[in-house]
């Protein structure tokens, strides 16, 4: 299993809207509404990491209105 956060930045007037589009994207276990230098953090839970690519290039960079991401990776600490 391979968990991710995609830290993304909205359109200033849309960043509701964002938050809810990214949402409805399958592999999206959560996404809110954050202060800071991003607007919306997202969490994606993969079986393969192999397909974390195409889900922040493809669906969530392809979501109106996202403007930018930057994806950190989570590994357990053991």
């Amino acid at each position: 299993m391979t968990d991710a956060y995609v830290h993304i930045s909205a359109e200033s007037t849309s960043v509701l809207h964002a938050a809810r589009e990214v949402a409805e994207i399958e592999e999206v276990t959560s996404a809110h509404v954050v202060t800071g230098e991003y607007d919306v953090i997202a969490q994606i839970e993969l079986d393969n990491p192999d397909g974390l690519p195409h889900v922040v290039a493809e669906k969530i960079q392809n979501a109106p209105p996202v403007e930018g991401t930057m994806t950190s990776v989570a590994y357990e600490a053991e």
